[in-house]
């Protein structure tokens, strides 16, 4: 994610262009290499226990490592190397930059002093940011009454990563009662309390969104597209129910509901937290307590 963040503000300062970025990306690809592949180069695991945990994730909002730390593939000490083998993903971004010949660490370095001060961001925040851990650069991006919507957001963000883009990066979310749309999915979770989650785009912006996840190439944004955007809100809601039930929390998913043909999405009160995918903005509508609506005026 970190080199999403720094790579997309490189490019909206005209630093690099953003054929520079991709290749700046494919290269990153190439070097840093999932844990489960290093796990099985290493010997410390088989391909069947790796293919066994990649299948957990689709069930368990947890990262490799911490699964296969509970199925007792791998210690805490395995893990943490692995990590060290993968790599610093800030770091291969730098290194990516020196290589292309496009800037040096330490030009890197002064952007990042103008990316702290662009984003009222402290030191401690940099930090956060180049530690690429979704937990740590998440809350820097939720607004500052936001704070019962980051477990609902952080379990979004991380499916989406996994299941649709490893490149997705978020804007700043805030507070609202109406988001602009021209398509949207939503899906409501009864509960105590309920959730009603959503993702809502204007033009085409959910056409990548539904291509990815739901495995098939529409032409675009239209109800079977949707369905599938629908099913990815299904997918992350039960992955937040699973997660809460370990402490006593119930939940019930309803069927998502979807339309290609709205003006916005309304509620009395919801967290819109902006969301990059494959080049488009789409917004992951989260409201606690309250239902949200799509409305379609005249």
């Amino acid at each position: 994610m970190v080199s999403s963040i720094v790579g997309n503000y490189l490019v909206s300062k005209g630093v690099i262009s953003i054929e520079q970025f991709k290749d700046l990306l494919a290269e990153q690809r190439k070097v840093r290499v999932k844990l489960g592949l290093i796990a099985v180069a290493e010997g410390l695991m088989t391909q069947e226990e790796a293919d066994k945990v990649n299948k957990l994730q689709t069930t368990m909002d947890k990262r490799f490592g911490d699964i296969a730390i509970e199925k007792k593939y791998l210690t805490q000490g395995q893990v943490e190397s692995l990590l060290k083998k993968q790599g610093n993903a800030y770091l291969a971004f730098a290194q990516a930059l020196e290589n292309q010949q496009l800037m040096t660490v330490e030009q890197l370095e002064q952007y990042m002093v103008d990316f702290k001060h662009d984003n009222q961001f402290t030191s401690s925040n940099i930090e956060d940011i180049k530690s690429d851990d979704i937990d740590r650069i998440l809350p820097l991006y939720m607004p500052i009454e936001g704070g019962e919507y980051l477990e609902v957001a952080g379990t979004a963000l991380r499916t989406l990563m996994r299941c649709v883009d490893a490149e997705v990066y978020p804007e700043k979310a805030y507070i609202t009662s109406r988001c602009e749309a021209d398509n949207a999915a939503i899906q409501f979770v009864e509960g105590d309390p309920s959730v009603t989650c959503g993702m809502a785009g204007k033009g085409q912006a959910l056409w990548p969104v539904a291509s990815i996840f739901g495995q098939e190439a529409f032409t675009e944004v239209n109800e079977d597209a949707l369905d599938a955007v629908g099913e990815l809100l299904n997918c992350i809601n039960g992955l937040y129910a699973s997660a809460v039930s370990h402490r006593g929390v119930s939940l019930e998913l309803y069927p998502p509901e979807f339309c290609n043909q709205v003006n916005a999405v309304e509620g009395e009160e919801m967290l819109i937290l902006p969301v990059h995918i494959q080049g488009q903005k789409v917004n992951y509508i989260i409201a606690l307590g309250n239902k949200i609506e799509m409305k379609r005026e005249v």
